[in-house]
Order: structure tokens, then sequence, then C-alpha cells
């Protein structure tokens, strides 16, 4: 299997990415599922420049929903429920969002007269019990920065590892679709 090739660059914020031409391997096989990647976001001080930035690079168009701005890439619905068969039903049976399957990333503002964090991408994991995977992250010698705590659709906890990088576990909950952001 050819693995393609990758790049690694900063938008205009400084904020690092990965570029990565697939070729034949499309991408991750798992995702959405304990200890797989679950989602992305990115956090800026200047959101309108980001927006028109991924959005011609990408091609991503912007999603105001109630649990927050989101990126979706037209048409990566159909390509996740390749993987996952009924995706589509499933969402609507929640009540997601309209266009919430082509969601990709989410954008964050950083908070106003917050001079210190720099802009970045985060990285979000499923867990089946964000209080377990922080109970555990603890327990691994990591540290919980923030909850767990409930937002839109999860219950999630921001954990950094013992090295210091920082990452999200975020456990689906449907009866909290109603939370906004």
């Amino acid at each position: 299997m050819d693995a393609g090739r990758m790049a690694v660059i900063t938008d205009p914020e400084g904020a690092a990415f990965c570029l990565w031409e697939a070729r034949s391997h499309r991408g991750a096989r798992v995702v959405n599922e304990h200890g797989a990647l679950n989602f992305n976001g990115l956090v800026t001080r200047d959101p309108e420049r980001a927006k028109a930035f991924y959005g011609v690079l990408f091609g991503w168009r912007l999603l105001e929903l109630p649990a927050g701005a989101m990126w979706a890439l037209p048409g990566y619905g159909d390509h996740l429920e390749v993987g996952t068969p009924g995706l589509r039903k499933m969402m609507e049976q929640m009540k997601a969002p309209e266009g919430f399957i082509d969601v990709v990333a989410a954008l964050t503002p950083l908070a106003p007269g917050d001079s210190q964090t720099p802009a970045h991408w985060s990285v979000t994991f499923g867990v089946d019990d964000a209080d377990t995977a922080a109970a555990k992250a603890r327990a691994l010698g990591g540290e919980v920065v923030a909850g767990p705590f409930d937002a839109p659709w999860s219950r999630m906890t921001v954990i950094k590892d013992p090295q210091g990088a920082t990452l999200i576990a975020s456990q689906f909950v449907s009866e909290n679709s109603d939370l906004t952001a």
C-alpha cells in the first residue's frame, strides 16, 4: 500500500498542521470509537482569517450550529457512511443539525485578552467514559486540565500527558444534544 507523502505547514496565525497526500490509503479506518480519533478543532485569535484560509485551502464551508462554529466538507458524510452504514439515518434519529454529517473540524476563538495561548489545533479521541479516562490519566501521571464536563452531544475532559501534550477525551452523550457551546 502506498502511504503517500506529508508536509508540515502553519496557517497565517502560526497554527501547525500536516498535509497528507493520501494516494491509495484514504485515512483512518477506525474513527469515533473508544481510543480512536473523534474530532479536531482550531483554536485561533482571528476566526475570520482562518475561515478564509481553510475555506480556500480545503474547500471547507462554515456551519454555525448551536454547538458552535464548525467546518464542513461537502460529501464527507458519504465517506463516513461507507465505514458506518446507516450513519445518516442514525443522525436523523438523534436530530443532528442539518449538515452535521459533513463536519470535519470545529472553530473556536481564543478568549479576548488571552495573549499567552498560541493558535493551535486540538485533537479529540473517543472514549466510552470521560470520567474513567480522566481518572486513568491521573493514575498514569497525567494532568486533568479541565473537566470532565458536559458539552453539546458529549461529556469530555482535557488531559495533559506526562510529556506535556494535551488532548481531549470525549464520550458521546446523545442526551446532551440540546446543550449549546
